[in-house]
């Protein structure tokens, strides 16, 4: 897991990890999706208010950096609730397409969250004062 004082490059070595096992679970649930790779994760240092941001069109998910420092209640919520939120965003378009994407969190992006077993919740409640 995680910690404060780990750097940049060993978060994303476990983001990337994690990614995968994430991705192949999906890939159980809706074998269409082996047709795609799982998505890039990058860490942006400047979200602060939103934790993470699927760009489906690129297969790029941004992490906010910020929340994985502020607490380690944190970081583990960002590896067990947004990171799969923001990947199953991902499924959803690579499934559904760009309507579906429109929507944000449409009914099949719900429905992939329930299956996958997380509630779907559109916001998180973590605050991080700039």
């Amino acid at each position: 897991m995680y910690n404060v004082a780990m750097d940049r490059k060993k978060l994303l070595n476990i983001l990337n990890n994690q990614t995968l096992i994430i991705w192949d679970n999906l890939c159980e649930l809706y074998p269409r999706l082996t047709r795609y790779n799982p998505p890039i994760i990058e860490l942006n240092g400047r979200l602060w208010r939103v934790a993470g941001l699927s760009h489906q069109e690129s297969n790029i998910i941004e992490l906010g950096y910020k929340f994985f420092a502020y607490s380690p209640d944190y970081a583990h919520n960002m590896t067990k609730v947004i990171l799969p939120h923001e990947i199953i965003h991902q499924a959803d378009y690579n499934l559904f397409g760009l309507s579906e994407a429109k929507c944000g969190h449409g009914i099949k992006w719900q429905e992939i969250m329930i299956n996958y077993g997380l509630s779907p919740d559109k916001h998180h409640s973590m605050e991080i004062t700039r």
